[in-house]
């Protein structure tokens, strides 16, 4: 349900102020959350200002200019940071919310920024070690944990003469994907995705000729295709805080994502259920590196066998993280424990059954197939559903953004998913 914003008073001994790196609905939502907690307001450094975030009375957009580099949004940063300090006592809690782009940025200039922000503290190598997926289905082996069959396809001699792909040792279909997802954010070229489905070896030569044509210069991954449709996926949240203790988890299985091909994959209806073979995998993979932060580890449930198969780990706030404080997680509470106050707090884990959907839920019983879950999903919704950016009550601007953006993604559902196959293609 919506909430007043009425400034409510700090809690005790806290003084602070969150600045985040980022401007979609992960990031309002955990500025929403540490606004309800806490009555403060989120300063947002980004590039451009994206509908999550307009319009807001708990946020405060800086731009550092559409196209502008890392460098210029680094400056931003800094320049931010620097005037807060000089107007306000305050600690400056900083955070890369929802690109890996901005988790490395942060990794990569933690002594720069650490004149004025405090933050989670990973090192370039850690980061590199747990965003390559290649690297993180390393450490899925060696904890006995499966993740896909996959090839690793090297871009970096392309420009070579007479260069060709190594051999694809999975059978298709497959899925192919960048190796390191902050790599690829900044190329543009046609017919870029964010995945890609290929169903014979002639579609993968002619994405290899796209991605060489585009500039592709870094490792690709073909995988083995895990059955399913989108309600086989899960999801698992988590904070781990500076001793290395994951101290708020929760998990969702996944209802509905988009197909749009430049967003294809992204969840955008959940509902949540303690599942804590996934949380305690979790920890594990987790506890392998000298990890610290915010993890959004994504896995899917292979409906042949029933194994759960570990995909990959983004290094920040998932955009859908929102649905581990409704849960019941308290992410905002873990990072302002740890970070802000250097307390350690007993972990916490989501144990609350609702529905997070960011689309209308009247698509829902369309598009699960499964009678069982789809009679789950409509208990959930009677209770009421959940949606991160349903929050300032009256702010009618950000509730028309809302209503036009479901309406959008049932344009695009109309378009790309008519309805979903039993192979999940």
């Amino acid at each position: 349900m919506p909430a007043d914003v009425a400034p409510v008073p700090p809690a005790a001994g806290v003084r602070f102020r969150p600045v985040f790196l980022g401007t979609d609905a992960g990031t309002y939502g955990l500025a929403r959350a540490l606004h309800e907690r806490h009555g403060v307001q989120t300063t947002l450094v980004s590039r451009v200002r994206t509908g999550a975030v307009a319009n807001s009375r708990i946020l405060r957009v800086v731009e550092s200019g559409e196209g502008t580099g890392r460098a210029d949004l680094l400056q931003t940063l800094l320049d931010e940071g620097r005037a807060l300090k000089e107007r306000e006592p305050d600690v400056l809690l900083l955070l890369g919310c929802n690109l890996d782009s901005h988790t490395e940025l942060v990794a990569e200039h933690a002594d720069e920024l650490g004149a004025y922000f405090e933050f989670p503290r990973m090192s370039p190598q850690t980061l590199e070690q747990i965003a390559d997926k290649q690297q993180f289905a390393q450490i899925c082996e060696r904890l006995g944990l499966p993740t896909p069959r996959t090839t690793v396809v090297r871009f970096g001699d392309a420009d070579e003469p007479g260069w060709t792909p190594e051999p694809i040792e999975v059978t298709f279909p497959v899925v192919a994907k960048p190796a390191n997802s902050a790599h690829f954010e900044n190329l543009k070229f046609p017919g870029a995705q964010k995945v890609w489905f290929l169903q014979t070896p002639q579609e993968w030569d002619e994405l290899v000729q796209t991605l060489k044509a585009g500039g592709v210069r870094q490792d690709f991954l073909v995988q083995e295709h895990i059955p399913g449709d989108d309600t086989h996926q899960l999801s698992i949240v988590g904070y781990v805080d500076r001793s290395g203790r994951m101290t708020a988890c929760a998990t969702a299985q996944v209802l509905l994502g988009e197909h749009d091909p430049t967003t294809l994959g992204n969840p955008i209806a959940m509902i949540t259920t303690p599942m804590h073979e996934l949380m305690d995998a979790a920890e594990r993979i987790l506890g392998e590196v000298d990890y610290w932060g915010f993890a959004n580890i994504d896995a899917k449930r292979d409906p042949r066998t029933g194994t759960i198969y570990y995909m990959e780990v983004n290094p920040r706030m998932g955009r859908n993280s929102f649905y581990a404080t409704a849960a019941g997680a308290d992410l905002a509470g873990a990072v302002v424990d740890d970070v802000i106050r250097g307390v350690e707090r007993d972990p916490v884990r989501g144990t609350d059954e609702v529905l997070y959907s960011i689309v209308s839920p009247l698509l829902l019983p369309y598009y699960v197939r499964d009678g069982a879950l789809r009679r789950t999903v409509l208990r959930a919704a009677r209770r009421g559903v959940v949606h991160p950016l349903l929050y300032e009550r009256g702010n009618w601007r950000r509730r028309s953004y809302v209503a036009a953006n479901r309406l959008n993604h049932t344009r695009k559902l109309a378009k790309f998913y008519r309805r979903p196959s039993p192979s999940g293609f």
